[in-house]
């Protein structure tokens, strides 16, 4: 790991030996998949600090998607150097939920983490979250994002401000889960320790590429967990303006459109509470403008199929009252919420040109 300060200072514990280990062989195990594409720049990174995580009873599982670059490679040196590692590699592109999935058919650990191949984990990672796991009868522990750049230095967090305990069946469940939706602590597969029996049998919607992983955390949720959430930013998230993220896919504005319907059915018995509904409300308002830029930034498409994208999310007859509601508290630009507000063709067409 490269600049182990690029995350929390007292999240710092003294590196293991990366071998097999047997001194926590007792302890709970911890699968981590790994879905790896075109990561070469970073890979040594984030593995590494996998295997210098202070919980050494770990399977380390690299799955390899077809990766183009000297990933494959990669990811076979570190088997052969760490006997906890594990490398899938698939002879075809499956995408990051694909791999996802062929992962968690190899895991055999009692609980379950995601890490994404540029990313990395403070070395207590592990420890906490099933410290945390363990003292407060959670089969999911959320923690916090740090961002940090393309050399491992820190950028800002993203964290609540205080630790919540979530428990199943209490008077504020779906308050406390808004919330945390709100926060963004429910969105992204990593940055969370799932318990083995929570995720039996489930799998991610390999045809999305956008907020699959958020509809694989709400099919957790049904089941009714106990979630703990920490506000520790743990995970190390590199940031990169560049990034698949910020690129605009046909699919990201339906996906928009389902992933929001999830959300809304997942807290429909419960939008009578005014904290649920502003919580999701502001979630999906901006959900919806995160969107709309790439839309007008893609090249190749025209402004009248940029206008089709854009009110196919701002039209929805489901989507646009919830979004409506908190459309003056989102992060969105005073040009954008007009332009929402009014929602007419012709404006929209002026701005995306």
């Amino acid at each position: 790991m490269s600049d182990s300060g690029s995350m929390p200072s007292d999240a710092q514990a003294d590196q293991p030996a990366q071998t097999g280990q047997s001194d926590q062989s007792n302890q709970p195990k911890v699968s981590i998949i790994v879905p790896v594409y075109k990561a070469e720049r970073f890979l040594n990174d984030c593995v590494g600090s996998l295997v210098a995580q202070s919980h050494t009873n770990l399977q380390i599982i690299l799955v390899d998607d077809a990766s183009p670059d000297s990933c494959p490679q990669l990811c076979d040196e570190w088997s052969a150097k760490d006997d906890r590692i594990i490398t899938l590699h698939l002879t075809e592109g499956a995408g990051a939920s694909g791999a996802r999935n062929a992962g968690l058919e190899h895991a055999d650990g009692d609980y379950v983490m995601f890490v994404d191949s540029d990313d990395l984990l403070a070395p207590q990672s592990v420890k906490v979250c099933l410290d945390t796991a363990r003292q407060h009868h959670s089969d999911m522990v959320i923690f916090g994002k740090r961002y940090i750049d393309e050399d491992n230095r820190p950028l800002r967090d993203s964290v609540i401000d205080i630790d919540i305990s979530v428990v199943a069946g209490s008077d504020r469940y779906y308050q406390q889960l808004a919330e945390l939706l709100c926060h963004d602590y429910l969105n992204p597969p990593w940055g969370k320790l799932f318990s083995r029996e929570l995720v039996d049998g489930l799998r991610f919607e390999t045809d999305m590429v956008y907020e699959e992983d958020l509809l694989f955390v709400l099919a957790a949720l049904e089941r009714h967990p106990n979630v703990y959430a920490l506000k520790a930013p743990l995970y190390g998230y590199r940031h990169m303006d560049s990034g698949m993220a910020t690129v605009f896919r046909r699919e990201k504005s339906l996906n928009v459109v389902k992933a929001n319907y999830a959300k809304i059915d997942f807290f429909q018995d419960h939008l009578d509470d005014p904290d649920v509904r502003r919580n999701l409300s502001f979630n999906v308002a901006n959900d919806i403008g995160w969107v709309i830029p790439m839309i007008k930034r893609a090249d190749g498409i025209s402004t009248d199929l940029k206008v089709q994208y854009v009110m196919e999310m701002t039209s929805d007859n489901r989507l646009r009252p919830v979004m409506m509601e908190s459309l003056n508290h989102s992060w969105m630009t005073i040009s954008q919420k007009l332009l929402i507000m009014l929602n007419s063709p012709w404006l929209w067409k002026i701005a995306l040109r």
